[in-house]
């Protein structure tokens, strides 16, 4: 059985050429290297842009959480002092000596006798 002539060198598109940046494929290899950097420096600058951001909204977000620790602190204050209102009210009856009708918003009345 007899087979062709085997080639004894790289086919041409693998082979090395002596002459790399003056030859068309060389060309065109180049530009679309040129833009696949281009790509690349934008999409840095696009994560650049978005890291950015990232520590602009973290640092709200810690401002958020440093407001709602304050407004926690502050309903806790509230509450201790609603419900203290009762002894409050007591202690102004017992004060007065006279009876003391409050109404809140219309909804609830609070009597205090002697």
């Amino acid at each position: 059985m007899s087979y062709g002539a085997r080639p004894t060198g790289l086919p041409s598109h693998i082979r090395p050429s002596s002459g790399f940046a003056h030859s068309p494929s060389a060309s065109t290899q180049s530009s679309a290297l040129q833009a696949r950097i281009n790509e690349k420096k934008i999409e840095l600058e696009n994560l650049q842009q978005l890291r950015d951001l990232s520590a602009g909204l973290a640092g709200q977000m810690q401002q958020l959480e440093e407001k709602l620790v304050t407004l926690s602190s502050g309903t806790e204050a509230v509450a201790t002092v609603m419900g203290n209102w009762h002894n409050v009210l007591r202690a102004i009856h017992m004060a007065s000596g006279e009876r003391i009708t409050l109404r809140f918003d219309g909804c609830a009345e609070m009597l205090i006798d002697e």
